[in-house]
């Protein structure tokens, strides 16, 4: 049985509702206009942590290359959108290098705004979550990336770190092709499980070590031709000097010195254009 002319045109009037919103999307996407940076960060509390004594990472990184650095970076992230019952309910996965890569490609950031509305613990999340909707990669120079400490701390296979670091970086290449990318690595550190400070080539914190995501991250940089900063092999901070370059009682974040060490890395690297001084 045919429809009837109604049914038609009322088919035919949705249709071209439909056509009219994609045609409006469409419009705005290439109407839309962000800001652009001469350095982005991203990465988790190491160089995202404004509550420091001294600078933050961003403020210092910006008076050693002369140039504007925007800080994007999230405590606690990863670059896995890890998720065990605490991070569901927070919604912490959504702020890691894969998923805000997903969000920035799409421009599309409403997992994070609404992990934002459940956990409002991170008061400096909101406001750099609304800086970095605006911020247009196409406009940016420079990204710099600084993951893994987190994925190695929640014992992410390496394998899954690795595949999952290529795809971020090759999501945006193809997004954003006259984006400079530098792949930054976590530095020596060391965890605290039950009051004992475990050292992260010591493999007592559970199946790999953190080497394994540096050579990972590694491996991903010479894939896509892009510049590997190494702060876990060619770096003073060691084994030997960790209490000296990290805060009190913590193995991870850096104090003053600490982060003047991996600023002064970074600066060097970015302004002699992607070579770095090895030990």
């Amino acid at each position: 049985m045919g429809r009837k002319k109604s049914d038609w045109v009322l088919w035919l009037l949705g249709a071209a509702c439909f056509m009219a919103v994609i045609f409006l999307w469409l419009i705005s996407k290439m109407s839309w206009s962000g800001t652009g940076h001469e350095i982005v960060l991203m990465g988790d509390s190491v160089v995202g942590n404004q509550f420091y004594n001294g600078d933050p990472v961003d403020e210092v990184l910006s008076e050693k290359t002369g140039m504007e650095v925007f800080n994007g970076a999230f405590g606690g992230s990863s670059v896995v959108s890890y998720n065990d019952g605490l991070w569901e309910t927070l919604g912490s996965e959504s702020f890691s290098f894969e998923a805000l890569v997903n969000a920035i490609v799409l421009r599309d950031f409403s997992a994070q705004n609404a992990a934002i509305e459940r956990n409002a613990t991170q008061t400096y999340f909101a406001e750099r979550l609304e800086n970095l909707e605006q911020t247009d990669f196409s406009k940016t120079d420079i990204l710099v990336v600084c993951f893994g400490a987190n994925d190695y701390a929640n014992q992410i296979s390496p394998d899954v770190f690795e595949e999952a670091f290529s795809n971020s970086i090759g999501r945006l290449q193809a997004a954003y092709p006259s984006l400079t990318i530098y792949i930054s690595s976590p530095v020596f550190n060391y965890l605290t499980r039950d009051g004992e400070q475990i050292f992260c080539d010591s493999g007592e914190w559970g199946d790999y070590l953190l080497e394994e995501y540096v050579l990972a991250q590694e491996r991903v940089a010479e894939e896509y031709g892009v510049c590997f900063i190494d702060n876990y092999h060619d770096s003073v901070i060691n084994a030997d000097t960790i209490y000296d370059y990290t805060i009190t009682a913590d193995g991870l974040h850096l104090n003053k010195e600490g982060r003047d060490v991996l600023t002064d890395t970074i600066a060097a690297v970015i302004l002699s254009g992607g070579q770095q001084e090895t030990d």
